[in-house]
């Protein structure tokens, strides 16, 4: 019974997505209110290689446009803005995440629920991408 257990449990997690010397983990998208034109996916993206990368885009099916986005508190005013371009130094994560960097997806096609999932599409300078399966789940406190 327990191994049955930590099998659900190991197949509810997302899996890395990975291309080359690039690896993306804990990737999601929190479930958004009905009507919200949009909302965010985060996940955390790890340089393996001995080059820096840059990531320049990404797309995500079932959107009518998905954005690099970063927030910030300036004078304790929120604001939000786009990135052009992000680097990822060998060995260095940068982590996607609710008050900083985050993917910005706008417009869904439909409303997501939760255990659908979101296919991202990350776009780096050398040409490379990277799909990336994003559960929808509910944020709970903390998360």
């Amino acid at each position: 019974m327990k191994r049955l257990a930590v099998l659900v449990l190991a197949l509810m997690m997302p899996l890395p997505a990975s291309a080359g010397d690039l690896v993306v983990s804990g990737a999601f998208v929190p479930m958004a209110p009905p009507g919200v034109m949009a909302h965010a996916a985060y996940f955390q993206l790890t340089n393996d290689g001995t080059e820096t990368r840059r990531l320049i885009g990404v797309r995500a099916e079932g959107y009518a446009m998905a954005h690099l986005h970063r927030s910030d508190d300036m004078e304790d005013v929120a604001t939000m803005s786009a990135v052009d371009a992000i680097d990822i130094a060998p060995g260095q994560s940068i982590i996607f995440a609710p008050g900083g960097l985050h993917v910005m997806l706008m417009h869904p096609a439909a409303m997501q629920a939760e255990g659908n999932t979101v296919l991202l599409t990350l776009s780096f300078a050398n040409g490379d991408t990277l799909a990336v399966q994003a559960p929808v789940r509910r944020l709970r406190h903390g998360s």
